[in-house]
């Protein structure tokens, strides 16, 4: 994922003393609610709320055994290599 994907919503100064980490969560949530398809993060490097587009989910064990290549081989038998 590039830099270019993200999204800055809010940049928040270090020293207001105004806003809350209450205020920053209900931030969050208001895009999340509004933007079900973003990926909303708080960047403590950049001091902000963020968002990027969401990945893919990756799949589930069961998906993962039916493509395992090796679950035809019955156990105990011993494959030789050429």
């Amino acid at each position: 994922m590039s830099m270019d994907d993200v999204k800055v919503w809010y940049r928040i100064r270090k020293d207001d003393k105004h806003v809350t980490l209450k205020d920053v969560f209900e931030k969050m949530e208001e895009i999340r609610a509004q933007h079900p398809e973003l990926d909303v993060y708080f960047d403590g490097d950049e001091y902000a709320i963020c968002s990027r587009p969401m990945q893919k989910a990756p799949p589930s064990c069961a998906d993962r055994e039916r493509q395992h290549p090796h679950k035809e081989k019955r156990k105990g038998r011993q494959m030789h290599l050429a």
